[in-house]
């Protein structure tokens, strides 16, 4: 007999889809869509199906695995969780809690594998990244605006008139907003793609602007400077709701359309005719990605494009919005699961996570001797990967916990394996476009003794006489985590079990004008932004230039069919390297050829692909590809943002190359 249970996606994407899992047989034999889920309604994607690949796959980790020379063996979960108890006593007693290393990130998005989490922090704290390899900048640019990160529920979206998608590309990476991008447009809205390539939602989009990589700033400020020049302005909510407006409006008297259009590439009157459009259709919203704040001026973009929704009133309106992350329920989330103590805080030592292979080499008070890995692959995911590789070599112990050896498992000592959503009862929320809070069952029992990562956490901290970790069953966990809303709404977790919760009344924020900032109201002049050091006002700071030996500007965007590093794994290919046809770099090389791509950090293979969508100067490959193929982080640069401490991965240049034949020469 067949049976179909609800669960939901766990991957860090925009969606958090609720999905269906027939089982027959104790076995999940399909998985679909849930047509009930209020915002996924039905519609999985590839990367959605592939977790029954994974969970099925014959090279899946299923026990723990001791390195033993050049050769790994199995051993009992016993023995491994005595070794990690054994490697962080030694590294504790002999050089103190930060000599451990503990990085994780978003490679699962559950709540139950967060626990993670409060057992370093009982730990004492250990020695832990900051900063972001994602979304960091902008985050950092939008406290400082608006106090917080919020976004509009997606079915307010429909209420637009004008609809500014910025930087995404949601064909791509966030395939659920498209539908209400269609109803809005067959409401009668406008919809403006604003990005460098000529994406799949672009050649959708009623006008396309391409401006130069890491020029959206600018563009955003000369669209500021003529909306304020012709009056396309909210005077009532200027004057209640924001502060430093008039100096804002001072500082953009250089940045007319003309200023911004030799910047960005575009025609002044473009960039007039587009600013006119966003103000003169109210509401309008703007939907923020995450590619144009991958760069050194990153968190300024965001905060220059933010400007714009304070400029026309677009802020606190239904359909309108800067729509860049949803942190809504987020803010009701115990991460620590409800646990007390009474320890002291924990006192971490932090590096900026880009630099991770910088601070490995250069820690010294203590030294890193152990590391754990956890919901990531950082060797190959982290900028400069060959530095990272060898940075990570010099660890005397690693241990990564993985669903399969990845290329960060292969350079450890100790693997240990872990469950997947299906094998699990969870809670599932997005905090970047779903609003909703999500109930994941389990689905099947792990095969074998395969424990969960909360379950190891919980014998570590038994066989370590952690004081004040919670000894609790998961479900206790989930229970105590959303206690905030069970006080506030009722919520249970029988009550998650038949729907997704979502905050009542969340759907427009900022409603009533009154920000989470400093001053209450919206800054375009942010003393916080002054005092950590940056413009208090959005500024336009150009992006880091090409060399003459390093002529084209590396895009690294996300695949459709791949997550980060998760759904390349079993590929024997090499990347698609995608370049302008009539790109001089590309002269005397074939569609279809072979080719290396060399930067100041390494070099990997490629396969050569010309394409329209892509401008001159700019060469495009899709993250994700592991080492075996042709890992794109071996080329890119530990570079940070201007805020925020996220990776400014767009700041990597590079030049091709035919690819060396078997005796060291060329490819003809």
């Amino acid at each position: 007999m067949t049976q179909t249970l609800k669960f939901a996606c766990p991957l860090d994407c925009f969606d958090a889809c609720g999905l269906l899992a027939e089982v027959a047989d104790g076995r999940v034999v399909g998985l679909k869509g849930d047509p009930a889920h209020p915002v996924t309604r039905g519609r999985i994607c590839v990367k959605g199906k592939k977790l029954l690949e994974r969970l099925y796959h014959p090279q899946r980790l299923l026990a723990p695995r001791l390195k033993d020379g050049e050769k790994w063996k199995t051993i009992p979960w016993e023995t491994a969780i005595d070794i990690v108890a054994r490697q962080f006593e030694n590294a504790i007693q002999t050089y103190g809690r930060h000599a451990i290393l503990y990085y994780a990130d978003s490679g699962y998005g559950g709540l139950v594998k967060s626990v993670d989490r409060l057992f370093f922090n009982r730990l004492g704290g250990v020695t832990v990244p900051r900063g972001s390899l994602c979304w960091a900048a902008g985050m950092a640019a939008q406290r400082y605006d608006f106090g917080d990160v919020r976004g509009h529920a997606p079915h307010d979206l429909v209420q637009a008139r004008c609809i500014v998608i910025w930087g995404r590309n949601p064909v791509a990476t966030n395939p659920h907003l498209m539908p209400f991008l269609q109803k809005a447009r067959q409401q009668g809205a406008r919809l403006i793609v604003i990005d460098p390539i000529k994406t799949l939602s672009a050649r959708q989009a009623d006008i396309h602007l391409q401006p130069r990589p890491g020029t959206d700033g600018a563009l955003a400020l000369g669209m500021a400077h003529h909306l304020v020049a012709s009056n396309r302005v909210d005077d009532a909510f200027l004057s209640r709701h924001t502060h430093g407006f008039n100096r804002f409006a001072d500082s953009l008297q250089a940045l007319t359309p003309e200023a911004a259009a030799a910047v960005t590439g575009l025609d002044a009157n473009t960039i007039r005719r587009t600013a006119e459009q966003y103000a003169d259709r109210i509401p309008s919203s703007i939907i923020i990605g995450m590619g144009l704040q991958r760069y050194t001026n990153g968190g300024q973009t965001v905060r220059c494009i933010d400007a714009l929704a304070a400029l026309t009133g677009n802020i606190g309106r239904s359909g309108g919005g800067v729509n860049y992350a949803n942190r809504s329920i987020t803010r009701w989330i115990d991460r620590d699961g409800g646990a007390q103590s009474d320890a002291p805080p924990p006192d971490p030592r932090t590096f900026p996570l880009p630099r991770m292979a910088h601070f490995l080499r250069s820690a010294k008070t203590p030294p890193i001797k152990v590391i754990m890995v956890a919901k990531a692959n950082p060797l190959v995911q982290v900028p400069d990967s060959r530095a990272m590789q060898a940075a990570f070599a010099r660890v005397p112990f690693k241990i990564v916990i993985d669903m399969f050896m990845t290329d960060t498992a292969r350079a450890a000592d100790l693997v240990l394996p872990c469950t997947s959503i299906l094998e699990e009862e969870d809670l599932v929320y997005s905090s970047m476009f779903s609003p909703y809070l999500n109930y994941a069952r389990q689905v099947v029992a792990p095969p074998g003794d395969l424990l969960s990562e909360y379950d190891l956490f919980r014998h570590l901290a038994r066989r370590l006489n952690l004081s004040g970790y919670p000894d609790i069953p998961a479900r206790h966990f989930l229970e105590n985590a959303i206690r905030p809303l069970t006080r506030e709404f009722g919520l249970t977790i029988d009550r998650l079990q038949t729907a997704p919760f979502k905050l009542p009344h969340d759907d427009v924020p900022w409603p009533d004008g009154k920000f989470a900032t400093p001053s209450g109201r919206y800054e375009f002049y942010s003393n916080k932004a002054r005092q950590d050091g940056g413009p208090p006002l959005p500024t336009y700071i150009p992006p880091l230039d090409a060399s003459p030996a390093f002529t084209l500007r590396l895009l690294t965007p996300h695949h459709a069919h791949s997550l980060h590093s998760q759904h390349f794994a079993f590929r024997d290919d090499v990347p698609v390297a995608s370049i302008h046809p009539d790109a001089p770099e590309r002269q005397g090389l074939a569609s279809g050829q072979a080719i290396q791509v060399v930067s100041p950090q390494g070099q990997i293979p490629a396969r050569l692909e010309p394409d329209p969508g892509v401008p001159p100067g700019i060469l495009k490959i899709d993250q994700g590809w592991w080492h075996q193929s042709g890992a794109v982080n071996r080329l890119t640069r530990d570079t940070l943002s201007d805020m925020g401490e996220n990776a400014a991965f767009f700041e990597t240049f590079c030049r091709i190359e035919p690819a060396p034949d078997k005796q060291g020469g060329h490819t003809p």
